[in-house]
């Protein structure tokens, strides 16, 4: 799989999860985890300021020593924004444009963004940037047809856009959640997005597609017709228990259309988030290179003040640990 359509800047060099949690993989040269660690008041609100002493990491319930600690939005940001522009998505095409360019706004002049859309086939359709300017023309060229592969759309951004990019990540995925063509499977999106280190946040109109759904599920009752597989419920009920299950094993999670007044609304929230994010990193105490699940946890030392980041990740094992080094 290839991503075809790069235009603009350049990029800058750069055993199955358990259900509970998600994975987050060791990297390279000083196997230290790096985890993006978000703070919020018992009543929801984001907490700035905090220092390394006011955070501790454990690992299967074992203290670590924090190596690196990084204030919230000290660092820059790689975010990509992976779009679905099937033909079921037509008449959002405008509000999606919009809500794009104000997410970028809300970020930081060192963060960059790139753009992948998908149909028929993923497009890099604009590779690194962070000029509102270059968004709106690549977003504006696009036209909303065709089928949805949205396996393969994730499998291109983790295993070809991302994986030169080193510090954070993020992608934000808009998708009606229904797959009508990807060559890649579930678990291997879900696999690549953990080995990537990227957080997933899912803008999903599912609900939406699984309301005409039904509609048209009456149409082909009516007719005594055949009803297509990706119009029913078994069908949408396991793309729902899909985009749950990459957003929460990567950090991320999923943000319902229907709960929020506008798509730009949405892209504030996840951009406020990304801002607000602390990233810690620390060096394991266990050694092994087994490939064992490791259990995280992050706790707030700060009174009144709720720490939370990935629960888990997968230890590398000796083979992949020896070609690291």
């Amino acid at each position: 799989m290839f991503l075809a359509g790069i235009q603009a800047e350049q990029p800058a060099p750069a055993q199955k999860p358990p259900d509970k949690g998600p994975g987050y993989r060791i990297g390279v040269a000083v196997n230290q985890i790096f985890l993006p660690v978000s703070a919020r008041s018992y009543e929801g609100g984001f907490v700035r300021g905090l220092t390394r002493d006011d955070f501790q990491i454990l690992e299967d319930g074992v203290k670590q020593d924090i190596a690196n600690f990084y204030a919230e939005a000290s660092l820059p940001i790689h975010v990509v924004l992976l779009l679905d522009i099937s033909g079921s998505t037509r008449s959002v095409q405008g509000e999606i444009r919009r809500a794009a360019l104000e997410f970028v706004r809300n970020l930081s002049p060192d963060d960059k963004v790139a753009v992948i859309v998908f149909n028929y086939q993923p497009r890099l359709i604009l590779n690194w940037t962070n000029d509102p300017n270059k968004i709106q023309l690549s977003l504006e060229s696009v036209y909303p047809r065709g089928n949805t592969v949205l396996h393969d759309a994730l499998y291109v951004t983790f295993d070809d856009l991302l994986k030169g990019v080193e510090g954070r990540k993020a992608v934000i995925l808009l998708t009606d959640g229904a797959d009508t063509g990807s060559m890649a499977t579930r678990d291997e999106a879900v696999r690549l997005a953990l080995e990537s280190e990227a957080v997933v946040y899912t803008v999903s109109k599912l609900d939406e597609y699984w309301a005409g759904a039904i509609a048209a599920r009456m149409e082909y009752q009516a007719a005594s017709q055949l009803i297509p597989e990706e119009l029913t419920d078994e069908y949408i009920i396991a793309n729902k228990r899909f985009l749950q299950r990459i957003s929460e094993q990567t950090g991320g999670k999923v943000l319902d259309t229907r709960t929020y007044s506008t798509l730009t609304e949405i892209y504030k929230a996840v951009a406020d988030e990304l801002k607000n994010q602390y990233y810690i990193s620390y060096i394991p105490r266990n050694i092994l290179r087994d490939g064992s699940w490791r259990n995280l946890e992050v706790r707030s030392l700060k009174s009144g003040v709720v720490a939370a980041t990935k629960p888990g990740y997968y230890a590398p094992r000796e083979a992949a640990a020896a070609q690291q080094r």
